[in-house]
This record gives C-alpha cells, sequence and structure tokens, in this order.
C-alpha cells in the first residue's frame, strides 16, 4: 500500500474541534448519559435560529440547500451524490461530545464545558452553531430546563489543547486553525507500532454483517471507520476517495486484539421521528490489540476525532487512544 497515495486521498479530510464554556445560571439537571439531552436542545435552537420558513417540511423546502438546519440535521442527499447512499440521508457533518463521568447536577455558578467537532463544508455554519449554543441556553436543558450563557467557545489542536478563542462576550473570531490528515499523521509519530490500547469513552456501537458488533475485533473497528470516514469526506469534503480499503482491511484482520475489558451499556432515548422509545446501547471499557499497527494510527486519530460506529451525533462511538 502506498502511503503517499493514501496521504494525497485523504488531504480534503478537514475538520473544527470545539469546546463550549458555559456558566449556568439556573440549576441544570442533565441525565446520567446527556448526548441525547443536548443534541435535542441543540437540534431545536438550531432551527429556531436558522429556519425562515418553520412551517415547511426541509425536504420540500426551497430553501433546504442553503438553510443551516437542513443541511445540518436533515443533511438531504443532493444530486450527482447519490453514489454512496443507501439511505435518504447523508451522514450528518458533525459529533457531538458530552461531558461523561459527572452526575450532571450544576447549581447557579456552576461551570461545565461540552465539545463539538465540525466536518467540512460545516465549518462554514459555525457563527449559526455559536448562535443555536446560545439559544440553548436561553430556552434551558435537561430536567427543569435549567438556563446556563455561554462565556466562551474555543478551537482544539490534535492533543485537545486550546489552539483560538473564537467568541466570547457577544464578540465572534472566523477561525485560522483546522485540523487535516497530516495533524493526524504528526500526532501519532513515535508511536509503538507493535501495540496500542483504546479507551471507549461513550457506547461503541458497531455493525457487522448486517448486526450489531459486540465483539470488537481490530478490523471490525476499521471497517466501520473506512465507512465513516469515506461517506463524510464525500458527502462533506466533496471527494471520493479511491485508494485500496480492501488491502487495509486484510492487514487489519491480521492485528490481534489481545485484551479486552469491556461491558455492553445500554442507552434509551425517545425518538420524536419514530415516535417511541429507542434504546441505542454499545461497548464501554479498553481494549488492547497487537500487530502491525503503523498504518492504521492517522486513522485512528481521525476516528477520536469524528467517533465511529451508529449514533455519533449523540456523542457514541467516542474513543481515546491510550498508549
Amino acid at each position: 500500500m502506498n502511503d503517499q497515495n493514501v496521504s494525497k486521498e485523504m488531504e480534503a479530510f478537514r475538520c473544527l474541534r470545539l469546546t463550549i464554556g458555559v456558566e449556568a445560571t439556573s440549576t441544570i439537571r442533565l441525565p446520567s448519559y446527556q448526548g441525547g439531552t443536548l443534541r435535542g436542545a441543540f437540534g431545536h435552537a438550531l432551527r429556531r435560529s436558522s429556519c425562515v420558513l418553520p412551517d415547511q417540511e426541509c425536504k420540500s423546502c426551497l430553501l433546504n440547500s442553503n438553510c443551516a438546519y437542513s443541511y445540518v440535521f436533515e443533511t438531504p442527499v443532493f444530486p450527482g451524490t447519490e453514489r454512496l447512499s443507501k439511505y435518504p440521508f447523508a451522514p450528518h457533518p458533525f459529533v457531538l461530545n458530552p461531558l461523561t463521568g459527572t452526575q450532571g447536577i450544576f447549581q447557579p455558578g456552576s461551570l461545565f464545558a461540552f465539545g463539538m467537532t465540525l466536518i467540512g463544508r460545516s465549518i462554514e455554519y459555525l457563527p449559526y452553531f455559536i448562535h443555536a449554543f446560545i439559544r440553548m441556553g436561553e430556552f434551558g436543558i435537561g430536567q427543569g430546563r435549567g438556563a446556563y450563557r455561554v462565556k466562551i467557545v474555543n478551537t482544539l489542536d490534535a492533543h485537545g489543547e486550546v489552539t483560538e478563542e473564537v467568541y466570547r462576550d457577544g464578540s465572534f473570531k472566523s477561525p485560522r486553525f483546522f485540523l487535516y490528515w497530516l495533524h493526524a499523521m504528526q500526532y501519532c509519530t513515535g508511536w509503538d507500532a507493535d501495540r496500542t490500547r483504546l479507551k471507549l469513552v461513550t457506547p461503541l456501537r458497531m455493525r457487522y454483517q448486517d448486526s450489531l458488533c459486540d465483539d470488537p475485533q481490530f478490523h471490525i473497528i476499521l471497517r466501520n471507520l473506512l465507512r465513516r470516514l469515506s461517506s463524510l469526506i464525500y458527502f462533506h469534503c466533496a471527494k471520493t476517495l479511491d485508494f485500496p480499503f480492501k488491502e487495509l482491511i486484510e492487514l487489519a484482520e491480521e492485528v490481534r486484539l489481545v485484551h479486552q475489558q469491556t461491558r455492553w451499556h445500554d442507552w434509551e432515548r425517545y425518538s420524536g421521528r419514530q415516535g417511541e422509545k429507542m434504546k441505542m446501547g454499545g461497548l464501554l471499557g479498553e481494549v488492547t490489540y497487537e500487530g502491525d499497527l503503523a498504518p492504521f494510527f492517522p486513522f485512528l486519530v481521525l476516528g477520536s476525532w469524528v467517533n465511529v460506529g451508529k449514533g455519533t451525533s449523540f456523542g457514541l462511538g467516542n474513543y481515546t487512544i491510550v498508549d
């Protein structure tokens, strides 16, 4: 496999990692897993902020090709982009990163933060996103609709460190630093090429051979990751990837799962579209792999930014690379 060809193909990838720092202005009570609550509040606020024809369905709206809400949440498949589409909608161009490991109760004056990653064209709508974050705080979130105010929005580099401030006290600055494939390659320079450990931070919900999978073999994770990355790049970065997926997967099948300490965690949410409660379970814990891992490290880094598997817009499928 030619690494230069892969790098050239992946040059189209671009994302922006955000951290949104807020201050509670009334008591906020969030559930143990906050992804559904935050995503629902964000969608409501974005629609209220950007939709000029609220009584019109997105799919039949004349403005859907230029509407922030339609693009981000309904994500229509426009003419000429049907090649990778088996469904009526393309993948959402954002990833929500909710708080984890907290009780989710914030008293007035408490400070907390949540994150979001924007992919490709969605970065152009950043002012709409920030305005939606502000409206979320005004409308209230969680049980009892606790309110907050946005104090600051920063961008993050590959290491998760703050790179620049894009919003504070009503003032917005266009970001100048974005993350590309090159940053993923630089980030993993010097890693142990024979062993790596992943910490599954939020439920990893993967499909393999048309079924939900609780066996995190490396090639299964890579299949899901390559499918997600190619779809995101195709629909949101205007590029069709053309490199040897089959060869990569064959190499991935030689990587061994040598340690697994995971459990299945079910998370339930109510779907307004389906009109019913839905279980969205996945794996939590840690997995360790051994083998020739060097060709996969940049892909794993990208996956840690954009998540992998199902339910990524709810924050599912987030992992960190421990070693």
